[in-house]
């Protein structure tokens, strides 16, 4: 009995060892998005995200969102190509 919960204590700790040296090769970098757009309008409750990416669409942009384009400014709605 004594050999078996040390067996199993002993893969247990194989086990979360390997898993957390593996855990920075599985990470990838995340690329940001470059927005190349960025309307005059204010994304509130009213002017939704939905709204962003039509406006955006009808421009001939590719893609909408509502981001903060600097710091301590609000949400607009900027455009991708």
């Amino acid at each position: 009995m004594t050999i078996t919960k040390t067996l199993v204590t002993l893969f247990l700790v194989v086990a979360l060892t390997a898993s957390l040296f593996n855990s920075n090769i599985l990470a990838s970098d995340v690329e940001k998005t470059k927005y190349t757009f960025c309307a005059k309008s204010l994304c509130t409750d009213s002017y939704t995200l939905y709204m962003c990416m039509t406006d955006c669409a009808e421009k001939g942009y590719s893609m909408g969102a509502c981001i903060v384009p600097s710091p301590n400014a609000p949400l607009r709605c900027c455009c991708t190509p």
